[in-house]
């Protein structure tokens, strides 16, 4: 698969995830709590893959299943803590501040593997995380956070440390192998959390009739194809690269909570918005090509 080509399937799996905070929102709305959400989510993405992979799940690697486990374990705190800062804050809030991720996986892979991020990405990630504080209004609120901006910002992180694992992966394993042990975490690490923390498995106390459809969209969307498309464009792109992609999710969740009537739009939301999208433009675009072109266009005239 192409550079370009990769590019494209985390462009698509942005708008899927932008779609899937109006559904999280939803579905706490109906009663389901994080570890719930997470569990349910968890069940039947599994189901999935083993309907249509089973042959390929259980002919994974040993270094498929470590890499995959690592990645499900981060992939599943992540989702927690976005579940239940998703109770405090609103769906456009909670996609920008989810995709805060794309300042610490630079930084976070140069840490662990000594991969010096390029000026111009330092750069793209400072520019981002600028147009999110705008977006997020932090600065007129005296620099302040409340508790559901707090919970996603640490769900951020470990979805970061998941995108750092995915681009581990190796080249040759089916995307479906990863997926299912994504899946399964989600559903192991909810239900433990759901029994424990959230007085057990809310069949009784949740309103299904109005937290089915966003339960279906996130499993079928959000993880079936999102995260499956995920899994293996992160195969042929550097991480600091897909997480600056799916920095998209906050500006599609935006568009969909502005249109669905979760908020207004508001001057801030125009401007962190625009600046995301520059901070890619910053990312992607070869400058090192402006002295060439430069020279170039020079002779021409001359």
């Amino acid at each position: 698969m192409s550079k370009n080509k990769a590019t494209l399937l985390l462009f698509l799996v942005s708008i899927m995830w932008g779609g899937g905070c109006i559904a999280i929102k939803l579905a706490v709305n109906a009663g389901l709590a994080g570890g719930q959400l997470n569990m349910y989510r968890g069940f039947f993405y599994a189901l999935l893959m083993l309907i249509f992979f089973s042959k390929q799940v259980f002919a994974m690697s040993k270094k498929t299943f470590v890499i995959g486990l690592s990645a499900g374990v981060f992939n599943f705190l992540g989702f927690l803590f976005q579940a239940i800062g998703a109770a405090y804050t609103t769906p456009a809030k909670s996609s920008f501040l989810t995709t805060i991720s794309v300042v610490m996986v630079p930084f976070i892979v140069w840490a662990m593997y000594g991969i010096k991020p390029k000026k111009q990405n330092i750069l793209a990630v400072f520019v981002c995380a600028y147009g999110m504080a705008v977006m997020t209004s932090f600065f007129s609120n005296n620099l302040s956070l409340d508790i559901g901006d707090t919970y996603t910002i640490i769900g951020s992180f470990f979805f970061g440390m998941s995108v750092i694992m995915l681009s581990r992966q190796p080249k040759d394993a089916h995307f479906s192998q990863t997926s299912f042990l994504l899946a399964i975490c989600l559903f192991i690490g909810g239900g433990i959390y759901a029994m424990f923390f959230e007085g057990g498995l809310g069949l009784s106390t949740v309103h299904w009739k109005s937290g089915i459809l966003p339960l279906a969209y996130l499993v079928i969307l959000s993880n079936f194809i999102a995260q499956s498309l995920q899994v293996e464009a992160q195969r042929h792109i550097p991480a600091s690269t897909a997480s600056l992609i799916m920095t998209l999710e906050g500006v599609f969740g935006t568009i969909f909570s502005i249109s669905l009537g979760f908020e207004p739009l508001t001057k801030a939301t125009l401007v962190g918005g625009t600046l995301i999208f520059v901070s890619l433009i910053i990312s992607e675009y070869d400058f090192s090509s402006l002295p060439k072109r430069a020279k170039k266009t020079e002779k021409e005239i001359s």
